[in-house]
């Protein structure tokens, strides 16, 4: 394995100024050009070599518009993603690589080219392959300066609902959103740090947590996307250096489920969806490391977040603001910028702290009473042993009177004990008729939970029940 240079060697360093105008930032935080920005494959990826190949990719980008960003390989995305902001074209983060997802993408940005780092891809756009053999020029290359306001990347919702919307993000609020992130856990004192994700760098979370805050703090892209356990396991064990793992409560539970050893492991920050409290307990008691969650959207980033294991509060970011009327609530500043009405219904504690209520659209009626699916979800997963479960009201969204159910993976609990813990959590009139312990849920590799899949898995295990039995 390539070690990073010895810090008695002369090393090159980069002149730090004052911005000559506030309304631009530079594409990296890291001071010394000998600094270790990237690992690829267990071997040092120098900054110095970073922006060789940001400026020789750079040189062969079309004069087109928008960059459909499809690395697989997430300091290869870097590269992709930096090139295209240097050349002032936009980069588009779909979350589905499908054939036919991006030909409409292509259809609705007909001026976009493809970077890529594979061959899956359609034949009829035009695309570049972005690889760590080319390094351009070994001339030493300054840190260039972006302008605030330049449209840096498009991001798209999951589109469960239909065609995902997207949403542009100027480089400041990036910046400003790897700011807010730094200063949220406490991370702008802890240089030489090396981000690892188990989610793709195209997703909103995955931007800000393995691209964005790896750049804007100093610390290293881990370049791989180790969503298997063994191949954590295995990227962990190559790294020297304090590692901070982005996942989703879906890969720490299979994480945790194969009772192995994360070495090096400093923190961990999930996101997608709940955290289930006694998974959160378990990661704190088998790592010995703090387990904190986002909540956010991809039209603002990340929002809040909390430790889990600390209550069920919420922390506004640094540089938000947050007004309350009723039950909507609205979001304001810092990487948010402009006013921004949030989905979920909240309750606010005081200016810092809020409660999560759950989005408008998932209120639930019975006897006269009203209650959030997901505050229901939320109580749910706090109770001792429960390890993944989700309410489900198939009249949602429509007139009726359905009954609740809940679906709960809990290992080793039963159903009478289970029923009593969420009788003091809860309205009895939400108690779910029936309860239904299951393997799993049918998420997403992201975590989530679409209503389309829940609704057939609903209905397959109805089926199956009314199947004659021999």
């Amino acid at each position: 394995m390539q070690s990073i240079p010895d810090m008695a060697v002369k090393r090159r360093t980069f002149q730090v100024r004052p911005l000559s105008e506030p309304t631009t930032y530079p594409l990296l935080a890291h001071v010394d050009g000998d600094a270790c920005l990237a690992w690829h494959r267990g071997k040092a990826i120098l900054v110095y070599d970073f922006l060789a190949s940001v400026r020789e990719l750079g040189s062969r980008l079309p004069s087109k518009r928008h960059a459909i960003n499809l690395c697989k390989d997430r300091y290869h995305f870097a590269v992709g993603f930096a090139a295209s902001l240097v050349a002032g074209h936009i980069s588009l983060l779909p979350t589905c690589r499908a054939a036919e997802p991006l030909q409409r993408l292509s259809q609705r940005y007909p001026d976009a080219y493809i970077l890529t780092d594979h061959d899956d891809i359609p034949a009829d756009l035009p695309s570049y392959s972005i690889s760590t053999e080319f390094r351009g020029t070994a001339q030493p290359a300054d840190i260039p300066p972006i302008p605030a306001e330049r449209l840096a990347a498009v991001v798209f919702t999951s589109g469960s609902s239909g065609f995902p919307k997207a949403h542009a993000k100027s480089w400041g609020s990036l910046v400003k959103g790897a700011h807010a992130l730094c200063r949220q856990f406490g991370l702008g004192n802890k240089p030489e740090r090396i981000a690892i994700g188990t989610v793709p760098a195209q997703h909103m979370y995955g931007l800000e947590t393995t691209i964005m805050l790896p750049l804007q703090s100093g610390w290293s892209i881990h370049a791989g996307n180790p969503v298997l356990p063994a191949d954590l396991r295995s990227d962990l064990e190559q790294l020297r250096r304090p590692i901070w793992l982005m996942t989703t409560p879906v890969h720490l539970q299979a994480y945790k489920s194969q009772g192995m050893a994360l070495p090096g492991l400093e923190g961990i920050i999930s996101a997608t969806m709940p955290l289930a409290l006694s998974l959160a307990r378990e990661a704190e008691r088998i790592w010995k490391v703090p387990v904190h969650e986002i909540y956010g959207c991809t039209e603002g980033g990340m929002i809040a977040s909390r430790r889990t294991t600390e209550g069920e509060s919420w922390n506004l970011c640094h540089g938000l603001r947050m007004r309350q009327d009723g039950e909507s609530a609205w979001v304001t500043g810092g990487h948010v910028g402009e006013c921004l009405q949030l989905s979920d219904r909240i309750t606010m504690h005081n200016r810092r702290e809020f409660m999560l209520l759950g989005p408008s659209y998932d209120l639930v009626k019975v006897a006269g009473k009203r209650a959030s699916l997901a505050a229901l979800n939320s109580a749910l997963l706090r109770i001792q042993g429960v390890v993944d479960g989700t309410f489900y009201w198939p009249d949602q969204g429509r007139t009726g009177s359905g009954r609740l159910t809940a679906f709960v993976v809990a290992p080793g609990l039963d159903r009478s004990p289970l029923l009593a813990e969420l009788r003091k959590r809860i309205d009895p009139v939400f108690l779910p008729r029936p309860l239904r312990f299951v393997d799993a849920l049918p998420r997403t590799a992201m975590g989530k939970l679409p209503r389309e899949q829940l609704d057939s898995f609903a209905a397959d295990l109805v089926g199956r029940d009314r199947e004659p039995k021999e």
